[in-house]
């Protein structure tokens, strides 16, 4: 008050914005994805039945097919929404691992043991849902990830142990990586999945069987078959679409990894783009 900056020092005022986290791109493709209450529609669609072709999704809302696939290319694009082709059709499936992160960096700390709840209600939603017959098997599970990195880096920290304790649920993998040859994971010396390599393609694909050991229910279920698809996206940007499929209808294998599977891809991500593990 006195004009005299020796003896009048006020404190610069600290901005909203400076405190608050800052919304990156591919989190505003989210945010404005599930804005619209139509795309937030397909989704719950998705939710309660996954893998459903264009014409399905169209004959629940009364807008053209081409409205519709509009909406689909947002979903598409801001991640939450993955697509297969199976045969003549192409599938869409709900990729739950942009809302996983949005989970970890948005709402973890505020109610993470509500929201690791709600992780689980997919599985428990699908108990009894019907798939529609298709003339080929479409797959159970289908999940995408677009990470800073090159194919190369990503494959390596699929296939190494010194990156899977990181973000794998601190599980080491044992294996030659040749088709034919054994598969291991381990976590804590105890084993938690063994299976045999089908195709390995580095940095491109692999394949192998899973057969879950980690705890009584899911040992009790047939091996299912997992692939790791590696795509290059843009300069410096790798795409991973993880399909899982193989299942004996709906067993607790497939019900722990549609919950597990999310955490997994959001900590490799972070592991490979920051150099650090997920923080829980």
């Amino acid at each position: 008050m006195t004009c005299d900056h020796a003896v009048t020092k006020v404190a610069p005022v600290e901005s909203v914005t400076q405190r608050s986290p800052i919304v990156r791109p591919e989190e505003e493709a989210v945010f404005r994805a599930l804005a619209d209450p139509t795309r937030r529609a397909i989704l719950d669609r998705l939710f309660h039945r996954d893998g459903q072709s264009l014409g399905d999704i169209e004959r629940a809302f009364a807008m053209s097919r081409f409205g519709v696939m509009k909406h689909l290319r947002v979903l598409e694009e801001a991640g939450l929404v993955t697509s297969r082709r199976v045969g003549r059709s192409k599938l869409h499936y709900l990729n739950a691992v942009p809302i996983q992160e949005l989970q970890h960096r948005w709402i973890h700390k505020f109610a993470a043991g509500a929201s690791a709840a709600l992780l689980g209600l997919r599985a428990d939603l699908e108990k009894g849902a019907v798939m529609a017959a298709t003339a080929v098997e479409a797959p159970s599970q289908v999940f995408a990830i677009f990470i800073r990195t090159t194919r190369e880096q990503v494959w390596q920290a699929l296939t190494e142990s010194d990156y899977t304790l990181k973000y794998y649920y601190a599980s080491t993998v044992e294996s030659d990586w040749r088709a034919g040859s054994p598969l291991l994971y381990r976590i804590a010396d105890e084993t938690a999945i063994v299976g045999e390599v089908v195709e390995a393609t580095p940095p491109e694909k692999l394949v192998t069987t899973f057969d879950a050991r980690w705890d009584d229910a899911v040992r009790a279920d047939a091996p299912s078959r997992i692939t790791w698809i590696l795509e290059e996206a843009g300069p410096g940007v790798s795409k991973l679409t993880v399909v899982h499929d193989g299942f004996a209808g709906e067993t607790s294998t497939s019900e722990q990894v549609a919950g597990g599977m999310p955490y997994i891809l959001s900590g490799l991500k972070t592991l490979l783009e920051t150099g650090e593990p997920l923080q829980a």
